[in-house]
């Protein structure tokens, strides 16, 4: 059972992974120090500051993959937790997490050939990029809103298209044995999925938001500004590239969310938010036109639009959760909703067990307004209800003032603590609703409603959901690799295990690496230049230096840039420079640098 088992929703615990730490190669854990050494070496003075402490105070080294349970550790600190996912998880879930004060982190780490960026969630975004910023408490705060608000944005069928298609591209991309072919198709996918969704839905409008604050995010001015969002605090390339003028810095407002992006491109603008506080100001902007605040008609029409579980909310305090397919008599004064699926009745934000709403059809149909006389039915009186039974059939008759009437047999009253009226079950039942003919149904609970107020996606009460068990999946997954691949890690653990042995065990076991990249793998770069951060670190002075060097600059001349082998090489540079370009930080006079061995 995850450490954090007990902050997790129950309806969210299927989502829920282990980390299987064994199945981090050495490959992996070069890639997540190639990463962070540079990023922290750049970030210290492009991000916030919060950045600096926050990574060591989140269970982050620059040294290796971190542990999802000691980050969970560090992060109670703060009031937050993390759990592990298993790489995409739906976007409502992911807000539903944030709400909850909980980072959901992928384990898997991107492939070398994905250096640089991927599109697939991975621990290097989720954890350096999210959690370092996590210790700020007006930047958690405004995480937690966020995602609050995400879980009740409606969105629009075309969209779950466009989920699928990001999710299926990102995997086609992390596979090494993916075709061209195949990587164009996943990608005309998701172009053809996008312009199929023409027109956003506040769930959309919401994401874009998150992608220009939390993903990509500047704090400061247009002219003088720092980095905060995850996706350029992750990103070799883009918190390098983020700061050429041909990247427009606007100032943040709601406008942003008129801006879609494209998660496959880098930025062509950005936006700047003055402080986090601005962050707050700008969401509460934005909420006022999402559903749960609009309400009324607007909140009405996105919830039909959607197809999704919603809950409307009635004037009397009532709540119906379930899909919304019919609002009777139009949407500004409604008659009756029909609600399918699974239907529960809330009150005061919380589900009334026990009860079935309506048994012999697979909807319901709750009728809306007040009694015909004007009296509100949650306020009816026992003799208000007297006087509504007929002798002669035994039955209650309820008339309302938008024209519905239900009639049935009295089988009990649910009350309110402080007296008022909640539902009535009523046997042997008839609705008569305007515009339908009548149907007769052997059970019908009759909810005290009102006016419908307003609606937001999905459930009042998380009871709704049934309770998932956590997954069993464990990840990183188990890699079949082809035979060239393998023989490639097998020499990424060789050189790791020489250096954890000591600098002897480096000087001989570098070498005959070396040799064999040199028979075998001329264009490996990677673990070349581990092998000469490892020996710049501990014996700089060794004759492979100069030679590891030289391969990887002809290796960048090869590559034509397609991958940060420059950039690597100049973190090097900057960090242990060459002995001629070494100098006393006090005197200015030049060092001799000699070897630590």
């Amino acid at each position: 059972m995850p450490h954090s088992a007990a902050t997790v929703p129950a309806h969210l615990r299927r989502f829920v992974v282990q980390q299987d730490y064994s199945q981090y190669t050495a490959a992996d854990q070069a890639v997540w120090r190639f990463v962070l050494l540079q990023m922290r070496a750049r970030l210290v003075d492009d991000a916030h500051p919060a950045y600096r402490e926050g990574l060591a105070a989140t269970g982050i080294s620059t040294e290796r993959i971190p542990s999802i349970d000691e980050m969970n550790d560090k992060l109670a600190r703060f009031g937050w937790s993390a759990v592990c996912v298993d790489g995409f998880i739906p976007p409502r879930a992911f807000q539903e997490f944030q709400a909850s004060a909980i980072l959901p982190i992928a384990a898997d780490v991107r492939s070398r050939a994905h250096l640089a960026y991927t599109p697939a969630p991975d621990i290097l975004h989720e954890a350096a990029g999210h959690a370092p910023i996590l210790p700020d408490p007006v930047f958690a705060s405004y995480l937690r809103r966020i995602g609050e608000l995400g879980r009740t944005a409606f969105t629009l069928p075309a969209e779950d298209r466009v989920f699928r298609a990001i999710y299926a591209l990102s995997e086609v991309k992390e596979n090494p044995a993916a075709s061209v072919d195949e990587v164009n198709l996943a990608q005309a996918e998701l172009r053809q999925a996008l312009a199929g969704a023409s027109e956003p839905s506040e769930a959309a409008l919401l994401s874009r938001l998150y992608w220009w604050t939390a993903e990509y995010g500047l704090v400061g001015r247009p002219v003088e500004y720092k980095l905060y969002g995850a996706g350029l605090l992750s990103s070799l390339g883009e918190s390098h590239s983020c700061h050429d003028p041909s990247v427009r810095k606007l100032v943040l407002d709601e406008r942003c969310v008129d801006v879609p992006y494209d998660i496959t491109q880098p930025q062509p603008q950005l936006f700047v938010a003055p402080s986090f506080d601005a962050l707050h100001d700008v969401l509460d902007r934005v909420a006022r036109k999402l559903s749960l605040q609009a309400g009324g008609e607007v909140a009405l029409g996105r919830a039909l639009r959607s197809g999704e579980v919603a809950s409307v909310r009635f004037s009397s305090g009532a709540s119906v959760i379930g899909v919304l397919r019919e609002v009777g008599g139009g949407l500004s004064a409604p008659s009756f909703l029909r609600f399918e699926g699974r239907v529960a009745f809330a009150w005061d934000g919380r589900i009334l067990p026990g009860l079935r709403p309506l048994s012999g059809l697979a909807e319901h149909c709750v009728v809306a307004g007040r009694l015909h006389d004007g009296t509100p039915l949650e306020l009816a009186s026992d003799a208000t209800l007297a006087a509504r039974l007929d002798a002669s059939s035994g039955k209650h008759r309820f008339r309302f003032d938008r024209g519905a009437a239900v009639e049935g047999r009295v089988l009990r009253c649910i009350h309110h603590p402080d007296g008022r009226l909640m539902v009535i079950e009523l046997g042997d039942a008839r609705l008569t609703l305007p515009g339908t003919a009548p149907r007769d149904v052997p059970h019908y609970a009759l909810l005290a409603t009102g006016d419908a107020l307003t609606a937001h996606a999905g459930a009042v009460d998380a009871t709704y959901h049934a309770d998932t068990p956590f997954s069993l999946v464990r990840v990183p997954r188990r890699r079949d690799l082809p035979a060239g691949e393998r023989a490639v890690l097998d020499l990424y653990e060789r050189a790791q295990g020489a250096f954890r042995a000591g600098p002897r065990a480096m000087a001989d076991a570098f070498s005959r690496v070396h040799a064999l990249l040199e028979r075998d793998h001329p264009r490996e770069w990677l673990l070349r230049w581990n092998m000469l951060e490892s020996l710049l670190k501990v014996m700089p002075a060794d004759a492979l230096v100069p030679v590891l060097r030289g391969d990887l600059e002809r290796i960048e001349l090869a590559l034509d840039g397609r991958q940060p082998v420059a950039s690597g090489l100049r973190y090097l540079h900057d960090v242990y420079p060459p002995p001629s370009l070494a100098v006393d930080p006090a005197s200015g006079a030049p060092l001799t640098v000699t070897t630590h061995a």
